[in-house]
């Protein structure tokens, strides 16, 4: 979110909550907002202590920063108190948002009164207004509902724009069509865009292809709603099958409310989401299915679930995201560092990021696996890259300058997983135009001039809802309905977790979700295991990486509620941790604050706890459960 004053100057809005006030103030459109719709704007059902006096502090540098001007004790002007509360009064603010939908209005207007050609126009400079995530990175509820509800506008101004497109018979040109397809590919549960992409195939001579849509379709819906395909786009099958062009229906086709959950890919045990069937096919490039591809690299793990045949769910405004750091605008390299806590899904959403940016890259996506080190991984892209290993270089330096000879004049994406450090990552990221990097690693710790860090964060219940029943099945979620969801709340939104368990549930049908949910001594995690992997095995990984006294604070500060500081964390370090943990003092003798803090930033880049706001920490509850269980010392 940006503002500018009257003469134009961009204005300092300060830190995210700060400007999380500012948008339910701008988003109210000058009414005037309670202080209790504002607290539970920005803290939802639970405010911390502290809530009101830190709003007023916002609104008071909101003041200051509105009318610089206005002498210390006169009333202000625009940022006003009322109704026990405050109201923004600006004087014609421009809002992108108000004439996003202020454009949609006039579309709907426009094609209602049969101006089909001015309704297309319209509504393509509206969606010309959109640029990113709405609301990006600011916290809150509000934030988060008023996300939602303008991605889903947007996606549905999208599809009316297809749609106009088609009725104007633009749909004759290829790139037109590739980009349905790319829409219709990222949100495959969107039964309207799936009609879209059929009638456009359709109309192409390409009816194999669009019959080949309708069986995707099909298949994502049973596999991860437990439904078939609704009745518009079945008769649109109906109709195409038997060799029939139907126009563009006078008013397209909308689909029920259903949550989007594009495919993904991502085959590594950190990074899974849900075990589903085949997803749609990646959208074709600019130069069609058959242009030149390199393969996935020598270090690709085998598939599974949750790999690129499967699918994941609620990472919308992620992959917009990383669809821009991709498109490249500026003039180096784009480079993308997802970031998480172990089982979160980063590679799922990298190899989902990755199959829709296709179009982007004809030479093709590279990928290496960075665990075993960096020399194997550069020999595996080498390989890829058609050196035999008689030829490789013996220095990374060399193998590096020869991996890099070798992609210029390229346009290659590279997908680079479980990067540990700065160090090993440099050498393998790419360093000629019209290249791009998507990188995985646990946490911040990653040093990479020029990226862009994407945080990626638990599911919600809704959406963690939807990839434990896909992985589960319908049938066992309608069985116990109640135990499920405190089941879903258990996994606190980690994909992993909730793949696994829904996993167990498929393949164990005499365990019940109230079994697997139920707590005990063992602690839920110890269930979280299908397949040969498990929450377990990946928190382990992670723990396996951390000095002697980071693993220590973690011990000592696993149990601390959330939000706690450097200094609590030390005092806790001090006094010796949770009860049977080793006494600290022996080993780390009147911890300070400063290094407490320092321990805790290692734990954060082992992805193991989440930074909060104000330098408070959290801890995720199965990394809680995991470490009172299996960390304590005997």
């Amino acid at each position: 979110m940006t503002a500018h004053a009257p003469d134009g100057t961009p204005l300092g809005l300060g830190p995210n909550q700060q400007r999380a006030l500012l948008a339910v103030l701008l988003l109210r459109r000058g009414r005037p907002a309670p202080m209790a719709d504002l607290l539970g704007a920005l803290w939802g059902e639970r405010p911390p202590p502290r809530a009101v006096g830190t709003l007023r502090t916002y609104v008071s540098r909101l003041r200051t920063l509105f009318e610089p001007e206005r002498p210390s004790r006169a009333p202000a002007r625009l940022l006003v108190s009322a109704s026990d509360g405050y109201a923004l009064r600006l004087h014609e603010p421009f809002l992108d948002i108000a004439e996003f939908e202020r454009g949609i209005a006039e579309a709907a207007r426009l094609r209602t009164a049969g101006a089909t050609g001015d309704a297309y126009r319209t509504l393509g400079e509206a969606l010309g207004l959109w640029a990113g995530t709405p609301l990006a990175g600011l916290p809150g509820p509000h934030a988060e509902t008023q996300r939602d509800r303008l991605t889903e506008m947007w996606l549905t101004a999208r599809e009316d724009h297809f749609h106009g497109a088609l009725e104007l018979g633009l749909d004759r040109d290829t790139a037109a069509v590739a980009d349905l397809r790319a829409f219709a590919a990222e949100h495959p549960l969107r039964e309207r865009a799936q009609a879209l992409l059929m009638l456009a195939l359709h109309r192409a001579g390409r009816s194999g292809e669009a019959l080949a849509v309708y069986g995707a379709t099909c298949d994502t819906l049973s596999r991860e709603l437990g439904t078939g395909p609704g009745p518009e786009l079945t008769a649109l099958h109906r109709r195409l099958t038997t060799r029939a062009a139907p126009a563009p229906a006078a008013t397209p086709p909308r689909e029920a409310a259903r949550p989007a959950a594009p495919s993904g890919a991502g085959a590594r045990g950190d990074a899974q989401a849900c075990g589903c069937g085949p997803g749609l096919p990646a959208p074709d490039g600019p130069d069609g299915p058959d242009a030149p591809a390199v393969p996935y690299g020598a270090d690709r793990p085998a598939a599974g679930p949750g790999s690129a045949d499967g699918c994941f769910a609620g990472r919308a405004a992620e992959l917009a995201l990383l669809g821009e750091v991709l498109a490249g605008t500026g003039s180096g390299v784009p480079v993308a560092v997802l970031t998480g806590m172990p089982g979160i899904g980063k590679t799922a959403l990298a190899d989902r990021a990755a199959a829709l940016s296709r179009h982007r890259f004809p030479d093709g996506v590279l990928r290496a696996d960075l665990g075993a080190g960096s020399a194997r991984a550069l020999a595996g892209l080498l390989g890829t890259l058609g050196v035999p290993e008689p030829a490789l270089p013996g220095g990374i330096e060399a193998r590096a300058a020869l991996y890099r000879s070798l992609l210029a004049g390229r346009r290659v994406l590279v997908l680079l997983d479980d990067a540990p450090d700065t160090a090993g990552l440099l050498p393998l990221l790419p360093a000629a135009p019209g290249c791009a990097a998507l990188v995985t690693a646990p946490g911040r710790g990653l040093v990479v001039p020029g990226a862009r860090l994407v945080d990626v964060p638990e599911l919600d219940d809704d959406t963690a809802l939807l990839v434990l029943a896909a992985a589960a099945g319908e049938r066992r979620v309608r069985a116990e309905p109640d135990a499920v969801r405190d089941l879903v709340r258990q996994c606190a939104g980690l994909p992993l977790a909730l793949h696994l368990a829904g996993t167990r549930l498929r393949q164990e049908p005499a365990l019940t979700a109230a079994a697997l949910a139920s707590p005990d001594g063992a602690g839920l995690t110890a269930r979280l295991r299908a397949g040969g992997r498990s929450v377990e095995d990946a928190f382990r990984r992670r723990c396996a990486t951390l000095a002697p006294a980071a693993l220590r604070m973690l011990r000592a500060t696993v149990a601390a509620p959330d939000g706690f500081g450097p200094a609590a964390a030390a005092a806790l370090l001090e006094d010796g941790g949770p009860p049977g943990a080793a006494p600290a003092a022996a080993v780390a003798p009147e911890a300070g604050a400063a290094e407490a803090a320092d321990l805790l930033e290692a734990i954060v880049d082992a992805g193991l706890l989440r930074p909060a706001a104000s330098g408070r920490y959290r801890y995720h509850p199965l990394v809680r459960a995991y470490a009172r269980h299996r960390l304590t010392p005997a």
